[in-house]
């Protein structure tokens, strides 16, 4: 199977069974074994947990295993739920890392060039092992901050649309990070990805009908349950009051649902309206061959972008 797919991504979950994922650079180290081509990689690693030096290593070794083929996206946000947030820190106050999390992504694009930021107490550290071409680094986020701090150190940069649907707040942030983007080492102009959610099928029915079970886990998450998909038909099943299905309206609104022609329509105003240089899709399909069907129209829209 070979659509010519740019990059896969793994994201970072924590204390749930709903989610897979609680190791995303073992996940990528997996699926780079197991492919040739692809670009394979994180989104993110949440570094507020972590130090800079050890994920730079982790991702140099994934680098010398499969040269040119390694990304690393990175959040900001500790995300997840706050006991597995305090067991990750061992006890350290959360806010802390977050505020130091600017400072540790510079010393991951440091220690990428086998460098040290200026004034660091570790000068002469060695990051090991040395690679011709190390990780791509991302920075991921959803609001004006995380856009003003990839432009700031001069990082591509991805907006999560899926977290942040607000009306104007892609639109707003990716405007932001192009206005103040300052050249670096890593990147001399800026390059965006936009993170998705589609759900598509050969017809628009279909589509809507897959979609179920993806409203139906959201539905619930925002009343604070985290859950499995299930199945379409046993889905929506307990929405009842019209107050209820309007929400499910807003929830389905946040969603790129359709057929080729539908979805086709919706990414080119996307693409025109922001210059976007890729989109990234979350397809919440239950079905494991509707969701390899999805992602094979998408890729055929987007050959047609």
């Amino acid at each position: 199977m070979n659509w010519a797919i740019t990059r896969y991504w793994l994201s970072e979950h924590h204390s749930t069974d709903a989610l897979a994922g609680s190791a995303p650079e073992v996940l990528a180290s997996y699926l780079l074994s197991k492919t040739a081509n692809i670009r394979v990689g994180t989104g993110g690693v949440m570094l507020t947990h972590y130090s800079s030096y050890k994920v730079a290593e982790m991702f140099n070794v994934m680098s010398a295993l499969a040269p040119g083929r390694v990304d690393l996206g990175v959040g900001r946000a500790p995300g997840g739920h706050h006991l597995s947030n305090i067991a990750l820190q061992s006890g350290v106050i959360a806010k802390r890392n977050v505020d130091q999390f600017p400072q540790k992504l510079n010393e991951i694009a440091h220690y990428f060039k086998n460098t040290v930021p200026e004034g660091s107490v570790v000068k002469g550290l060695q990051t090991t092992p040395k690679v011709m071409e190390p990780a791509e680094l991302w920075l991921l986020g959803s609001s004006n901050d995380s856009a003003k701090l990839a432009a700031e150190q001069g990082l591509p940069y991805v907006f999560a649309h899926f977290i942040n649907y607000e009306t104007g707040a892609m639109e707003e942030a990716i405007t932001l990070y192009r206005e103040q983007f300052q050249p670096s080492a890593i990147l001399s102009e800026p390059k965006v990805i936009v993170a998705i959610k589609t759900i598509m099928a050969d017809t628009n029915e279909h589509a809507q009908t897959l979609a179920k079970s993806a409203l139906h886990a959201q539905f619930y998450l925002h009343r604070g349950v985290l859950s499995r998909l299930i199945a379409p038909d046993k889905a929506l099943s307990e929405v009842q009051t019209d107050k209820e299905w309007a929400e499910i309206e807003m929830i389905k609104d946040t969603y790129v649902i359709g057929d080729k022609a539908t979805v086709t329509q919706q990414l080119k105003s996307l693409k025109f309206e922001l210059a976007i240089d890729e989109v990234m899709t979350l397809s919440p399909i239950y079905d494991f061959e509707a969701r390899k069907n999805s992602l094979k129209l998408l890729k055929e829209v987007t050959n047609t972008l």
